[in-house]
This record gives structure tokens, sequence and C-alpha cells, in this order.
């Protein structure tokens, strides 16, 4: 209990500095921060999609960004600074947040159309502005609200090729429930961790933080793999496929640190929304490296984005 005590006072105490502490939404090196880990963000997930088994994929290239972590926190950091309370909470929180999202996402993946489900993963931002309005104390602008809803509609938009948030009749909408409820799950897990990381960000070191809460992503993986007994299937995607999991990994791990340099200077409400131009990049991949076809709808999806992203610079 008394543990428990000192963690949430020190993690209020983090809510109330990132109240005082921001006097300005967004900065351009926050911007491009941001901007650069949506890149990295793509190519990650590019590594995912050449894989044979992806959940086992994902754990192996957490794997290697946690290797790559541990060794440059401990050589820096002195050992007595390696457990701060404040950080540690913050990661587990994020940590289990963002796995859960991932897990929900996976199933609606698994049990509704891409079409019908994706619009709704991608939600969270709407989430995670009452969030930060409420608990640390963030106020968007009127041009930054209308950026997070163009870059929301452009990203669903652009994987979906429709413009519509809800194609179909309402009939599909209500036999493909299980994939809907889960897809709003994936979007209302991630906004809670998107602001566990906001506090784990503003409460010490990046590195320190962003290396804690990859170490406990991966034991949500690791305990997930324990008991769906799925080692055997890690160890053939291993030996499969060596050099996308290590090229991914190196990848995943500069998503990771340069979303959290950016976030330390953007509005968690900002900050979610503009990752969402990692749509634009796997766009601009898709069409140079896999020679794919650059529609009208997806061009003008792509100007949404791009027009989104303005607003909330600018807001």
């Amino acid at each position: 209990m008394q543990i428990a005590s000192v963690f949430f006072m020190n993690w209020k105490n983090i809510a109330k500095s990132c109240k005082s502490d921001h006097k300005y939404p967004m900065t351009l090196k926050g911007f491009l921060f941001i901007v650069a880990s949506a890149l990295f963000h793509v190519l990650w997930n590019s590594s995912l999609k050449m894989s044979d088994d992806k959940p086992s994929a994902v754990l192996l290239m957490m794997v290697v960004t946690v290797t790559g972590f541990v060794p440059y926190v401990l050589w820096w950091c002195p050992v007595e600074r390696l457990f701060v309370p404040s950080i540690f909470l913050s990661a587990l929180a994020a940590g289990f947040f963002f796995f859960l999202y991932q897990y929900f996402v996976a199933i609606s993946y698994d049990k509704g159309d891409l079409t019908l489900v994706y619009p709704l993963t991608v939600t969270g931002p709407v989430y995670i502005v009452l969030w930060s309005y409420l608990f640390l104390g963030e106020r968007i602008s009127l041009a930054g609200a209308g950026g997070i809803l163009l870059i929301i509609y452009g990203a669903v938009t652009l994987q979906t090729d429709r413009f519509t948030f809800f194609p179909g009749d309402a009939k599909r909408f209500t036999q493909k429930r299980a994939g809907v409820l889960t897809a709003l799950c994936a979007a209302f897990f991630y906004s809670f961790g998107a602001v566990a990381d906001k506090l784990g960000v503003m409460g010490g070191n990046i590195v320190l933080y962003t290396m804690t809460l990859s170490v406990i992503m991966l034991i949500f993986h690791l305990t997930r793999m324990i008991f769906q007994k799925q080692t055997g299937s890690v160890k053939k995607e291993l030996k499969a496929n060596p050099l996308v999991i290590a090229g991914g990994g190196v990848v995943m791990l500069l998503s990771f640190i340069t979303f959290r340099i950016g976030l330390e200077e953007v509005y968690a409400s900002y900050a979610s929304a503009l990752r969402q131009v990692s749509t634009l990049f796997g766009l601009g991949i898709g069409y140079l490296v896999f020679k794919e076809t650059l529609t009208f709808r997806r061009i003008l999806s792509s100007c949404f984005i791009v027009a989104g992203a303005v607003l909330i610079k600018i807001g």
C-alpha cells in the first residue's frame, strides 16, 4: 500500500507539471519528430507484413527493440536511477493499455471486415482529446480539432478506399457486431495508454522511460505466448525470417524513441492524430516500392491528411 501511495503521488505531481509546463501545444521539433516516427512506424509494419506469423513476429521485433535499448541505458544511466517510481508506473499503465489495443485490433480484424473495423480502430484521438483535457489540462484550438478530424477521415478513406466512415447498410453493421465492439475497445484502450504515455515522457529521462515501456510490453507479449502455448510458432518465425525480424526491430526502436521525443513537446491530443500520417507514408512506399496503383480517391485522401497536419501545426 505504501509503494502504491508513492506511485500515485508521483504520478499526480507529473500530471500537474504537464498542465503548467505546456505553454505551446506543439513545437517545430516536436512536429518533425512525430512525423519521423510515423515513417519508422510504417516501415516496421511493412516488415511485419512480410512475416509469416505476425503475432510471433511482433514479439520477436520487441525483443530486438529491447535488446537495442538495454545496453545503452545500462551504459549511460546510473544504477540508482534505473528504477524511478513515476516512470515505472506510467510505463506499466501505457504498456498494459497498448498491449490491450494490439490484442483487440487483432480480434476485431478476425471478426469484422477491414472497411467496417478500421474506421473504429483509429478513433482513439477523439477520446484522447477528452482525457487530455481532464487529466493533462490540454486545450486544443478549433483549427487543431479540425486537423485531428481531417487526419482521421483521410486515414480511414485511404485504407478503406471509400469516402464514408461506415460503408454498408445497418444490417451488415449489426451482423459484424463482435468486430465493431472489439474495434471500439481497441481505440478506447489506446486512448488511456496515450495519456499514460504523455505522463511518462514528462516524468524524467525519455530513453529510460521508453526502454521501461518496451520491456513491459515485451513481458505482456511473452505472457500471451506462454499462455497460448505459441513457443513453437515463435521459433519457427525466427528461423524463417531472421533478417525481416532484425530490420523490423531496429525501425520499431527508432519509431518508439522518435515518437516520445516528439511527444515531449507536443500535446498528446495532437501527437496521436499526427501519427496517422504513417498512412500517407504507406501509400508512398506502396507506389514507389510495390508499384501499387495511385487512384484519385487515394490522392484526395492524402490531401485530407496533409491538410489536417497543417491545421494541427498552425493550430
